[in-house]
């Protein structure tokens, strides 16, 4: 190691120390007291009748893996997430060389309006956190457009997509 090198090291190895010792938090910007989030059931307003079961599964997973948020009562939450989904749709993608009539692949995309408030309580108001009218998860899925097992073997995995969305929005509101 060159003898210039070494304050340089010596610098960031105190701010790393400095930053643990005011208890810095990588990942969330949420105040500790306002994770524990009461989650209604998924509306919907689709014309994907399996939509909601799917997010409602995947919403849950996220939140227990992202650790952030904990998932608890209504009488015991400090925030509520309302989740309505409200469109799903699917275009093509790709289609193969020779036939340029019959798509090949397609994307499957699931569009929820999400709400994250604090609660009030005792009369005082709930404080919008974060909210989003159009937030929209993804997938690519192949087959034929009338290929029921493939658009069923797909929506879970948009479902998933647009959940971590939902979760990293409310993880990371003011």
């Amino acid at each position: 190691m060159k003898k210039h090198s070494l304050p340089i090291v010596l610098a960031a190895a105190s701010l790393f120390l400095a930053g643990c010792a005011m208890d810095y938090r990588l990942g969330t910007t949420l105040s500790p007291e306002l994770c524990a989030v009461y989650v209604p059931t998924v509306l919907n307003e689709s014309n994907q009748p399996e939509a909601a079961r799917h997010l409602t599964r995947e919403l849950n997973k996220e939140i227990r893996r992202e650790g952030t948020l904990k998932i608890v009562p209504e009488q015991e939450a400090t925030t509520r997430l309302d989740v309505i989904i409200t469109g799903y749709e699917q275009e093509a993608v790709t289609y193969t060389s020779n036939d340029t009539q019959h798509p090949n692949r397609y994307r499957m995309y699931l569009t929820a309006k999400v709400k994250f408030a604090k609660i009030g309580r005792n009369g005082a108001p709930e404080k919008v956190l974060f909210e989003k009218t159009n937030l929209r998860g993804d997938e690519t899925f192949e087959g034929g457009s009338q290929s029921l097992a493939f658009k069923l073997r797909c929506l879970p995995e948009v479902a998933k997509d647009l959940a971590e969305s939902i979760v990293d929005a409310c993880a990371g509101a003011w």
